[in-house]
């Protein structure tokens, strides 16, 4: 996955509007996607964004701005001692008490040495976040499929779903592409060493001992292609009783993943999915479903596909791992904080099979259709960055947001 050459006029250029502002070098940055300063211009965006993320102290926006709580909770961590940091994680690596994870407590400690302003604190979260995203993004854009065409940019758009904002609620969606990179090394790069990273991702947020699970079941029994490929379907079907199961299953494992579960899929959980929104729930819940077909429409083609697909050396063990990780997620649709969130994580798996396998050959209209079913998601996207962002920081140099944030 080696870069590509660029003139020092650009990458000169790139400095410059950097310069005059990190926002705008973000866009420039797409010109030449492919070369590695561009990535770096794209890690320092990402940390400029951390820097500037601003909410205010408290759970006063709602559940929206989880960062909200995690200000309000770093800022308590000033008065914590080492013993008590230490006494947490004993609690975490011997799942007492229901410690579900521990790297959020870790980093606000370690921060909270230095400093009480929560700037900072988010600054760390987007430098661990875009350290494992953009090593994933690598991925999509060394491939001689990945140009300036306009499939390329609608497949790094879902490929990139899980986006800096992200960092609002940091612990899963971090986690989220941890969890992602290691399922390129594994089923893409035949590394399986990454499964040791992949066993420190309930450290990060303790959901994912569920993704551990899914990992291992695709990798020892994903040559069961065909009922999977039933499984598929019965999955996107019937979803709707996987709450019930779910909760019946979770009388039988340890305590911290029973009130995982329960949190997850309690009745409260779901009456406050289903009431939000107000008077435009019906918007937000018809664009969940036409997403959620279109995703899965997707994956029909793969496995309409995929003697094609496993003909590639690329894709084969990616589409086995998908097609087993969608049958289950599917299953759990249903519980909204959960099946919604771990099925972005088959995203970025997705753009890069159709990138390898389909760009510029097949479906090209359907893709292109990807904008207008996902206008909803892009309309939230888009509001959720003006809420947490000053204007100036789409007009300022770096080292006034540096002065700004970290140090007035």
């Amino acid at each position: 996955m080696a870069w590509h050459k660029e003139k020092k006029i650009d990458i000169t250029l790139k400095i410059f509007i950097f310069l005059v502002s990190p926002f705008f070098s973000f866009f420039y940055s797409f010109k030449y996607i492919k070369t590695k300063s561009s990535f770096v211009f794209f890690f320092l965006i990402a940390l400029f964004f951390g820097m500037a993320f601003t909410v205010p102290k408290g759970d006063l926006l709602g559940s929206t701005y989880d960062g909200s709580y995690y200000r309000e909770q770093f800022e308590l961590f000033r008065s914590a001692s080492y013993l008590n940091y230490l006494d947490g994680l004993k609690d975490f690596l011997t799942f007492n008490k229901g410690r579900k994870d521990y790297y959020f407590e870790t980093v606000a400690f370690f921060v909270s040495r230095i400093t009480n302003n929560y700037h900072w604190l988010f600054l760390a979260f987007a430098a661990v976040f875009a350290f494992f995203a953009l090593k994933c993004l690598k991925f999509l854009t060394s491939e001689n499929n990945f140009n300036s065409s306009r499939s390329s940019f609608i497949l790094l758009y879902l490929f990139m779903m899980n986006q800096i904002f992200n960092i609002n609620g940091v612990r899963f969606w971090t986690a989220a592409w941890i969890g992602v990179y290691c399922i390129f090394q594994i089923f893409r790069n035949g590394n399986t060493k990454y499964f040791l990273l992949a066993f420190c991702l309930p450290f990060v947020h303790g959901s994912y001992w569920f993704f551990i699970g899914v990992i291992l079941i695709a990798f020892f029994l994903r040559k069961f292609e065909k009922v999977w490929v039933i499984l598929f379907f019965a999955s996107f079907l019937v979803s709707s009783i996987a709450v019930e199961v779910l909760i019946d299953a979770s009388n039988h494992l340890p305590p911290f993943l029973q009130s995982l579960i329960q949190s997850y899929s309690s009745t409260e959980s779901l009456a406050k999915f289903n009431d939000q929104g107000e008077g435009f729930s019906w918007i937000a819940r018809l664009s969940n479903f036409a997403v959620r077909l279109y995703i899965n429409l997707m994956m029909y083609f793969f496995i309409k596909n995929s003697e094609k697909i496993k003909a590639n050396y690329r894709s084969k063990n990616l589409y086995t791992f998908l097609l087993v990780y969608m049958s289950i997620i599917n299953f759990t649709m249903p519980i909204p904080s959960f099946g919604v969130r771990f099925v972005m994580l088959a995203y970025p798996i997705i753009a890069y099979i159709w990138l390898v396998n389909f760009k510029g050959k097949r479906y090209k209209q359907f893709l292109y259709a990807l904008p207008l079913v996902f206008w909803f998601v892009i309309y939230g996207q888009i509001v959720l960055y003006l809420s947490v962002l000053h204007f100036d920081f789409y007009i300022s140099n770096p080292f006034y947001l540096i002065y700004k944030y970290l140090l007035a």
